[in-house]
C-alpha cells in the first residue's frame, strides 16, 4: 500500500516540471483511514511547498492521518517558504512515509528527525530508487555542487547527426523530437556551440502541446570567435532576454547586451568551474546539451556529462557528419555508459544512460 500512494506522489511531482528549480519535484499525499483526504504539490519556485498545499486541499481533519511524500520534510529556514516539518507536527500527522531523505546539507536527516522527536511514526526509503531518478538533477547539484550536464543529439543507425552540407531536418519523427522538448522542459538551459546556431538557427524552446511557458530554459551559446548571425531567432524571438553568449574576455559581441555576455578567463583550456559558477548567477543549475559534435565531444572527455540521450533513426546516411569529433587513443580509452536503458518512440529508438562515473579522469 505504501508504493501504491508513493507512485500518487510522483505524479503530483511531476507537475511541478520546468517550474520548480532550482528546487526539487515534490508531491504529497494525506491518507485517512485508507482514502486520500489531501494531495498537493510544489508548483513553483518561490511558492507553497507540497506540505501546505496538500493541508490546504485536505477534505476533513488530517490529524491522525498519514503522510506519504517523496521527499524529506524540510527543517530549515534558509529559502524563501517557511519549513514544513513544523507544520507537519502541527498539523498532528501520526505517520510520515517517506521515499528520499533530503540530499540538502541543511535537511539530511534532520527534518525525519525531528518529525521522530514529536512522538510521529517515520518510514523512510519507499521506492527510493524511483525517487531519485526523479530528482536526478537536485541530487547530482547536491552531491557534487555541480549542474547535471544531459547530453542529448540525435542520428541515423550509422551515427550520423547531419549530410556533408549541413541538412539535418529531420533525422527523427515526431514523437522523438515531441519528447526532445519533454526534455528541455525539465532543465534550467539548452546550450549549443555557434556552429550549430549558424547551421541550423535553432529557436531552443520548449515546443509542446497546451504547454504554457511561465519560464523559458535560458538558450546558452558557446563562441569563440564572436561571428554569430545577427537574424538568428534566439536573438530576436520574444524570449530573447533569454539568451546568453558564453565567450572570453576579448571577444567582441554585437548582438546582446552586456548583461547577457558571459565572459570566461580562456576558453581553451575550457574552465568548467568558473563557467558553471556564471551560469549560476541566472539560476542556471542544469543544462541540456544539444550541439555539436566540438561541444559534445569538450563536455564528454572533461568527464562532465552526466547523462546522455541519443535518438537513433532507422537509416543509414553513409558520408556525413558525425556525432562526436574527439579520437580515442585505444580501447581502454573509450567513454562507457552504464544504466542503458531502451525505448520505442515511433519509428525511432531512444536510448538513454547514465556516463560511467568510475572511468579514468583526463
Amino acid at each position: 500500500m505504501h508504493e501504491l500512494f508513493m507512485r500518487r506522489c510522483f505524479e503530483l511531482a511531476r507537475q511541478g516540471t520546468g517550474r520548480v528549480s532550482p528546487n526539487p519535484l515534490v508531491g504529497v499525499v494525506i491518507v485517512k483511514n485508507g482514502k486520500i483526504i489531501g494531495e498537493g504539490f510544489h508548483e513553483r519556485h518561490g511558492g507553497a511547498h507540497a506540505e501546505p498545499n496538500a493541508f490546504k486541499n485536505a477534505t476533513e481533519d488530517v490529524s491522525g492521518a498519514t503522510l506519504y511524500t517523496n521527499l524529506e520534510p524540510c527543517c530549515h529556514t534558509k529559502k524563501l517558504t517557511p519549513p514544513c516539518a513544523p507544520l507537519v507536527i502541527e498539523k498532528k500527522i501520526a505517520h510520515v512515509v517517506i521515499c528520499n531523505l533530503d540530499p540538502n546539507p541543511l535537511v539530511a536527516g534532520s527534518g525525519a528527525a525531528q518529525l521522530k522527536a514529536a512522538g510521529i511514526q517515520v518510514t523512510t526509503g519507499v521506492l527510493e530508487q524511483e525517487g531519485e531518478s526523479l530528482n536526478e538533477i537536485f541530487f547530482h547539484r547536491m552531491r557534487t555542487g555541480r549542474p547535471l550536464v544531459h547530453l542529448k543529439s540525435a542520428a541515423t543507425l550509422d551515427g550520423k547527426t547531419a549530410l556533408p552540407n549541413g541538412e539535418s531536418k529531420w533525422i527523427t519523427g515526431p514523437e522523438a523530437r515531441e519528447d526532445g522538448h519533454r526534455g528541455r522542459l525539465q532543465y534550467d538551459a539548452v546550450m549549443v556551440g555557434a556552429e550549430t546556431l549558424r547551421k541550423d538557427d535553432p529557436a531552443l524552446t520548449v515546443r509542446l502541446p497546451g504547454f504554457t511557458p511561465e519560464r523559458m530554459p535560458f538558450r546558452v551559446i558557446l563562441t569563440g570567435s564572436g561571428k554569430l548571425p545577427m537574424g538568428a531567432q534566439v536573438f530576436k524571438d520574444d524570449f530573447r532576454h533569454r539568451t546568453l553568449v558564453v565567450t572570453d574576455s576579448q571577444t567582441k559581441i554585437d548582438m546582446l547586451p552586456p548583461q547577457q555576455v558571459v565572459r570566461l578567463s580562456t576558453l581553451n583550456p575550457f574552465p568548467f568551474g568558473e563557467f558553471y559558477k556564471k551560469i549560476a548567477d541566472f539560476g542556471i543549475h542544469s543544462l541540456w546539451l544539444e550541439g555539436g559534435a566540438a561541444l559534445h565531444s569538450l563536455f564528454l572527455q572533461h568527464n562532465q556529462v552526466g547523462r546522455l540521450t541519443l535518438y537513433l533513426s532507422p537509416k543509414i546516411m553513409g558520408e556525413g557528419r558525425a556525432l562526436f569529433a574527439h579520437t580515442s587513443s585505444g580501447l581502454a580509452d573509450l567513454l562507457q555508459l552504464e544504466g542503458l536503458e531502451v525505448q520505442a518512440m515511433g519509428a525511432d529508438l531512444k536510448i538513454t544512460a547514465k556516463m560511467e562515473t568510475n572511468r579514468r579522469k583526463p
